[in-house]
């Protein structure tokens, strides 16, 4: 299957999920998880899924998918184990230009949703383009090895300092090179460690000549002390 990566900006964006199963309930949590407004359609739900409908979490259209109900969403899932449903709801969204993903059914997807793994603001998606999603589990789980927890504060702190860099010196030529040092420095090993004095010194060393001690500090708290 040929595919063109993206990463989809749905903050406040309407998605549609059909289906109230196990699957389902994953999917609306991924969804949740980007900022969309979630609808689930499904005679039933988990009663997870019926917490988030009961706290006004999600919104929740009881009874059978009905192919106008797909209007107006940014995407629709299809998470049901009715291979007719399913192909219903991908009929319907791809009628009307939707994306539309049918959970382990690739030819009927406009888009298919790869394996994660999420680390704050990072994320590193694998897909086997439908080929094999247990290799692609497998590809996931190693990742997950590599790309501890550290990476969440790691990757605040950075997005931190360049905020304040910029605001400093927006436009110097120098400010690559300076980021740069700061990723080629000991400091996620020292954050990994949970050694801040290190962590510390590091920001000194590379930052000192643009941010001031004070700033630091800040950056260090609001970032990797509060964790």
């Amino acid at each position: 299957m040929k595919t063109y990566p993206v990463f989809v900006r749905l903050d406040e964006r309407p998605c549609l999920v059909v289906g109230g199963g196990a699957v389902g309930e994953r999917k609306v949590q991924d969804l949740l998880e980007a900022g969309a407004r979630v609808t689930v359609v499904s005679p039933e739900l988990t009663p997870a899924l019926a917490a988030m409908a009961a706290r006004g979490e999600i919104r929740h259209l009881p009874g059978d998918f009905q192919e106008e109900q797909v209007q107006g969403m940014a995407l629709v899932v299809g998470a049901t184990d009715d291979m007719e449903v399913n192909a219903k709801v991908s009929a319907a969204a791809q009628a009307r230009n939707i994306w539309v993903n049918i959970v382990d059914q690739p030819d009927l997807c406009t888009f298919i949703v790869p394996a994660q793994v999420r680390r704050g603001e990072l994320t590193l998606a694998i897909s086997t383009g439908g080929a094999s999603p247990a290799l692609a589990r497998k590809i996931r789980e190693e990742l997950e090895e590599h790309f501890g927890p550290e990476y969440g504060p790691y990757l605040a702190l950075m997005q931190a300092v360049r905020t304040r860099v910029l605001a400093a010196r927006r436009g110097d030529p120098e400010n690559a090179v300076l980021f740069k040092r700061l990723v080629d420095s000991p400091l996620l090993p020292a954050l990994s460690r949970g050694d801040i004095n290190e962590a510390k010194k590091i920001l000194q060393e590379v930052l000192g000549q643009v941010l001031d001690a004070a700033a630091l500090e800040e950056i260090l708290a609001g970032c990797v002390l509060r964790t």
